[in-house]
């Protein structure tokens, strides 16, 4: 459902955001709503909850019109028909029971996200927080709860006097007993799962599978990629002195650009934007945060790119690849402490990024110079290069793993796979500078015989190099 709700929440290109500016900029915050909502621990189980309330009230109507002569006419044994008081005791029973456990699942899972935040870093939060397991779980006991307790007002034992007549919803107790039955199976479940979102081979899995999501959805790399470089340098040259400086009402990182609704705006008055930081990037308040082409344009222009451009408290995954790279990296620099010691988490760790760097060589960025529909660069949006990505990525594990021969080799390996794979010239680049600066400082942290093992994996032709995985 999620990803549904995401894919018609783009505004990437949309046609209502071309007509309208502030429409794909609604959009995008409706966007922000949802992931907020989607990683949040109460909105999953009040939906539950409702949809809970609803059924009881149904079932309540059907026990109305079936009376209790339907259960006797199954003559079934092992279904008898329930007295009131019988009735109020299973539903109290299951409503106590069920907050009970509730309480339970709630704490294991704070348990949880407490040992993650410490063990993986508080940045991978929020791949549990998005865990739809978890929501779904806790959302079946409060369900089960909410359930009980309305059926259970409406249980009597009928009193002439005042013109009450004993009600029982038979219908109503089976399903109450059967979703019992299922929160059961689904705690069962959740003891499983809970001991599965631990492990780290399941967390690097996890983060992995959303780089790769990620990736594939970009256009795959085309020969003519530096064109875009080519345009970019030209249309800064447009700017010249001639252009006023837009800065931010807020502070917080920039999540994500609306670049439909800036190519609108700037055709509109027939000016041209320049945003100044990159997506993922810290913004300060009061600090420049976009150029706009000519000068007298800047003022009619503000209102709409500050609403054009999203802030927030922490970096997103809807426009920012580098920031699932840096999970990676987070997880390998917290295994390479002297706390931790765990070289075979930073050797899976290196795996990721190698297949992640791969992956990324094979796609297309998104184009920093966007037009409008007559073809006219109407703004610049910067993006994360390749390059810059890969070599802040390859350096960190180079500094950190340099006087561990484990960790060295398998990036050696790693780097040397990439070096004979890559095609794009930005990141070609990288891994033969960082290769070659692996292996030097290999000459002066590790023993001579290692060093020279670290030479002989980096000088591997393609015909007998190791596969990588």
């Amino acid at each position: 459902m999620s990803e549904w709700v995401a894919h018609h929440l783009d505004t990437s290109d949309t046609p209502q955001a071309r007509a309208d500016p502030y429409h794909g900029a609604v959009i995008a915050r409706m966007r922000s709503v949802w992931e907020a909502l989607n990683s949040s621990y109460w909105f999953v189980p009040a939906l539950l909850g409702v949809g809970a309330l609803g059924l009881s009230l149904f079932t309540l109507w059907l026990d109305q019109r079936l009376s209790d002569q339907w259960l006797v006419g199954l003559d079934l044994h092992y279904l008898p028909v329930i007295q009131s008081q019988g009735a109020r005791a299973i539903l109290t029973t299951v409503a106590s029971s069920m907050i009970t456990v509730a309480g339970v699942v709630f704490s294991l899972t704070l348990l949880v996200l407490t040992q993650a935040a410490r063990q993986f870093g508080p940045r991978l939060l929020v791949n549990f927080m998005h865990d739809r397991t978890n929501q779904v779980v806790l959302g079946v006991f409060v369900a089960t709860f909410a359930y009980a307790l309305s059926v259970l007002r409406v249980v009597t034992d009928g009193d002439s006097d005042a013109g009450l007549e004993a009600f029982v919803p038979q219908l109503s107790l089976l399903i109450a007993l059967f979703l019992t039955l299922v929160t059961v199976a689904v705690l069962v479940y959740f003891f499983h799962h809970i001991a599965q979102s631990v492990r780290v081979t399941h967390v690097l899995a996890d983060v992995d599978e959303t780089l790769m999501r990620r990736l594939r959805a970009l256009a795959p790399f085309a020969a003519d990629d530096d064109a875009d470089a080519v345009e970019a340098a030209a249309l800064h040259e447009r700017f010249g002195d001639d252009f006023g400086v837009l800065r931010s009402r807020r502070g917080g990182y920039l999540q994500e650009v609306d670049s439909a609704a800036l190519v609108e705006l700037a055709a509109e008055h027939d000016a041209v934007i320049r945003v100044r930081p990159v997506v993922g990037s810290f913004v300060m308040r009061d600090t420049p945060l976009a150029d706009v082409h000519p000068t007298r344009a800047t003022d009619a222009l503000a209102d709409g790119v500050d609403v054009a451009m999203s802030l927030g408290e922490d970096r997103s995954l809807t426009q920012d690849l580098g920031f699932l790279f840096d999970e990676l990296l987070e997880i390998a620099l917290r295994a390479l402490s002297a706390s931790t010691n765990d070289p075979f988490t930073v050797r899976s760790c290196i795996d990721r990024i190698g297949q992640g760097l791969l992956q990324l060589d094979r796609r297309r960025l998104p184009a920093q110079v966007r037009h409008d529909d007559d073809g006219v660069a109407r703004a610049f949006v910067p993006m994360q290069r390749k390059g810059l990505l890969a070599r802040n990525l390859l350096a960190e594990l180079r500094r950190r793993g340099r006087d561990r021969f484990l960790v060295t080799e398998h990036l050696v390996t790693m780097l040397t796979t990439l070096r004979r794979e890559a095609g794009d010239p930005a990141i070609l680049a990288a891994v033969e500078e960082e290769l070659e600066a692996t292996l030097d400082a290999a000459a002066t942290t590790l023993a001579e015989r290692d060093h020279a093992r670290l030479r002989a994996i980096a000088a591997r032709t393609d015909a007998d190099a190791a596969t990588f995985s």
